[in-house]
């Protein structure tokens, strides 16, 4: 896990990095309007997500062909990338939703060049590599950013991002094709009902749930244009590395779920692990939005974005409830059980949309940040019932209350640290957020005897590597 963790984090300073350009090159409108090319295409291909879904749950259990997995996966794949890509190209020109043009051929463009790797990374993960399979991820995103900055220095505008994502996707795909070390095999009947079976849940759960975590930004540009999506997707990107360690988590936990469940061993202890550590960046995340959104936003992005201040608060406290629902997610899918994961997603998905509309057009784009958090909060609930009804895992363990302590701690010395010294610069920025982190893990680590021998772990690894 520490491979992913390590490619997870390389891919958050990157892709950090990255939008810090493309935000102020763009601006709002464009870089909201990229990010809705994006939200669609991620929609769109979620039959081939839910397949790479499927192949994974199969590729992990014990006994199965993986070579007969790869041909179906690739198989139909490559299937649905015609009947898809065909329907955008005929279809897409006849709606007028972007604020661009060319919108459709970019979805179209965007949709080619990311389906393999979405079939194909999850199987990676299946095979018990779930660290490899998110340095993957990351290696994608190594190749992006790059190809995109110089193509958005050449002056292609929203074209260069979309090709750079586009063609960073298709030079992963042979390597993570190497890394498989899979060769294809003929799948009988039996391997194709066994794939059926799950993916006929999973193609849909999949579909739902990323229409579920794309419809913020969809809601948005379509009732207040692409310039309110560009602030929510600045917002959402300053609290996505409190969900670094829960996603390299969440793709673990399936795994070995999946496996330990399949010979009939208990799992509640790795469960209740996973929940205890899951959201111990996104807490103090949270606080450190909490007593300074303003200064973060305009510091990092600009004035432009002032806008984003009061989302990114929001979606902060977001962030926190859906490290912890991912990992129960991926319990629920682990133990063969993607049906329960649809039904709740679907519900979530449905809520948000009626309550989105309803709350952006009285509150503005913070009634979207509003409904999303009722969502996820009624989605945790639900899963977390029906994960107890199969797992007597804790809900609330200990170290979760001691990183809600500590965050609170630091809370306190941020909010006096940026009242009485200021923002006035990247260097004040550091500093303060510095400070919050260094107070955050001192009480930590002495609340907590978990956390205590964790750093004494890590001191000792360096002390001995520097030697």
């Amino acid at each position: 896990m520490s491979k992913g963790f390590v490619g997870k984090i390389l891919l958050m300073l990157v892709g950090f990095a990255g939008s810090i350009v493309f935000a102020r090159v763009l601006g709002p409108v464009g870089y909201g309007a990229f990010h809705v090319v994006v939200a669609l295409t991620n929609v769109l291909d979620n039959p081939i997500s839910g397949l790479g879904t499927a192949c994974k749950k199969r590729i992990s259990e014990h006994g199965q062909d993986a070579g007969a997995i790869l041909t179906i996966g690739l198989a139909v794949t490559a299937g649905m990338g015609l009947l898809v890509g065909g329907l955008l190209l005929v279809v897409g020109p006849h709606f007028n939703y972007f604020d661009i043009e060319n919108g459709p051929l970019y979805v179209t463009v965007a949709f080619f060049g990311i389906i393999f790797f979405k079939v194909l990374q999850p199987m990676v993960a299946g095979q018990g590599q779930f660290g490899t399979a998110v340095f993957l991820d990351s290696m994608r995103s190594f190749f992006t950013i790059p190809i995109q900055l110089v193509l958005i220095f050449l002056g292609w505008g929203i074209a260069g991002m979309v090709y750079g994502l586009t063609a960073a996707s298709l030079l992963t795909v042979p390597i993570t094709l190497y890394v498989l070390g899979v060769r294809p095999a003929m799948p009988d009947r039996e391997a194709i009902r066994s794939i059926w079976e799950y993916a006929k849940f999973s193609v849909p759960s999949n579909f739902i749930g990323t229409a579920y975590g794309k419809v913020d930004i969809l809601l948005l540009g379509a009732i207040l244009g692409s310039g309110a999506s560009g602030q929510y997707k600045i917002a959402m990107q300053l609290v996505l590395p409190g969900a670094s360690l829960s996603m390299v988590m969440r793709s673990g936990l399936f795994t070995e779920v999946s496996s330990q469940s399949s010979r009939g061993e208990g799992i509640a202890q790795q469960v209740t692990n996973n929940v205890a550590f899951a959201s111990v960046l996104a807490i103090p995340l949270f606080f450190g939005a909490l007593a300074m959104p303003e200064s973060i936003v305009v510091t990092i992005f600009g004035s432009e974005y002032r806008a984003a201040a009061p989302l990114l608060v929001g979606l902060a406290a977001y962030q926190i409830l859906q490290t912890q629902s991912s990992q129960i997610s991926s319990v629920l899918e682990g133990l063969d059980r993607p049906d329960l994961r649809m039904y709740i997603v679907a519900v979530t998905l449905v809520t948000n949309v009626v309550l989105g509309v309803i709350l952006v057009r009285n509150l503005g784009t913070a009634g979207i940040v509003v409904a999303t958090i009722i969502a996820e909060a009624l989605k945790f609930s639900w899963m977390t019932y029906l994960a107890r009804q199969h797992v007597k895992y804790e809900i609330f363990p200990t170290p979760v209350r001691y990183q809600f302590v500590a965050a609170i701690g630091m809370f306190v010395i941020v909010e006096l640290l940026h009242r009485w010294w200021g923002v006035r610069s990247w260097f004040d920025l550091l500093a303060i957020v510095g400070a919050g982190a260094a107070i955050y893990a001192v009480v930590l680590i002495l609340l907590s005897e978990i956390f205590m021998h964790t750093a004494k772990s890590i001191l000792a690894d360096a002390r001995e590597q520097y030697r």
